[in-house]
């Protein structure tokens, strides 16, 4: 029996394979020939969800070594390039048919598969076929107008940003335009970096980190270790901003809870979340960090206007329209 891969991508807008095709084959070398199928659409120029497939594998580690060589290089060209891709590296399924489906479909030599996400291998033998599901809806704010409403509402207040509060303005622009959950966390956290205050540790801490320089500095490391060492030990001067963030959020009085839990609780969540990601530990529920990203948003622009005594200012935020321009499912 012989086996193929197959590898789910994304682009954000349509139009990134502009091929007016229903697939386009391409070899990648003498042995190894792969198909780009769309999705969520008849032709390439119109699709945002694409697989690559390649078969005839002798056994499953081939056809998986394969595909991970794919991803792999294809995530590299992602950054080297700026594509704008999507690309999962986490393997599972979406949904899926129903059982009686599925057994409906065996009792003709069928094999239904859940629909997948990242990377599967499945025998190629012409019998085994997902049951995609696609549509297309478009989502767009009740009221067309309610951003120039905003700017009408505050166009009375005049602001006035320092550099510091200017960066972190920009930094919060940047986290909200990002359409990765983890980047867009991310940014929100750097933005929270900038405006708590690191205190420096007390006179006797910071006594015995200047001994364990001089220590380093007397030892026998090379003369880049020392550097480095010492260097990494003057930082420990000032304290970690986890230990910031964690002492501000028991100084909170107002508001009790954040996303459901008390402020200490929410601020040490977000701290682990941040180091999850830092240290590309899995994390299983995306909306869990949009969550956070959305409340934390909150809290930083909270400060600022504290901070800096901004005038009050309330923006009318307007139900979401959602219209169903297309629906289809389809055999793949």
């Amino acid at each position: 029996m012989n086996y193929k891969f197959r590898l789910v991508f994304y682009h954000p807008k349509p139009g990134f394979f502009r091929i007016d095709s229903d697939a386009v084959e391409f070899e990648l070398s003498d042995e190894i020939a792969i198909q780009v199928v769309p999705r969520d659409s008849e032709k390439l120029i119109s699709a945002t969800k694409y697989h690559i497939e390649s078969g005839g594998y002798s056994s499953v580690v081939d056809a998986k070594e394969s595909g991970e060589k794919l991803r792999t290089h294809l995530r590299l060209l992602n950054c080297m390039l700026d594509l704008g891709l999507s690309i999962p590296i986490s393997d599972g399924s979406s949904g899926g048919v129903s059982s009686a489906i599925k057994e409906k479909a065996r009792e003709t030599g069928g094999e239904v598969l859940d629909t997948i996400i990242g990377l599967r291998v499945f025998p190629d033998d012409g019998n085994h076929f997902e049951y995609v599901t696609s549509g297309r809806m478009n989502v767009s704010p009740s009221d067309p107008l309610y951003v120039l409403k905003g700017l009408k509402d505050s166009w009375i207040n005049d602001f006035e940003f320092n550099e510091n509060t200017a960066d972190i303005i920009e930094i919060l622009n940047i986290s909200v335009r990002e359409s990765s959950p983890k980047v867009k966390y991310l940014a929100t956290y750097l933005a929270m970096e900038q405006i708590i205050e690191r205190k420096m540790r007390s006179i006797e801490a910071q006594s015995l980190i200047d001994q364990f320089v001089e220590l380093t500095k007397e030892s026998n490391l090379t003369k880049d270790e020392k550097a480095s060492l010492s260097g990494s030990l003057g930082y420990l001067k000032e304290q970690s901003f986890s230990s910031a963030f964690s002492s501000f959020a028991k100084c909170i009085k107002d508001p009790v809870s954040i996303n459901g839990m008390p402020v200490t609780r929410f601020v040490s969540e977000c701290i682990k979340l941040r180091n999850k990601i830092a240290h590309n530990v899995a994390i299983e529920n995306i909306s869990k960090i949009e969550e956070y990203t959305k409340h934390l948003r909150s809290m930083a622009l909270s400060l600022l206007w504290s901070e800096n005594r901004f005038p009050d200012l309330s923006v009318y935020r307007p139900a979401d329209k959602v219209e169903v321009e297309k629906m289809e499912i389809r055999v793949l």
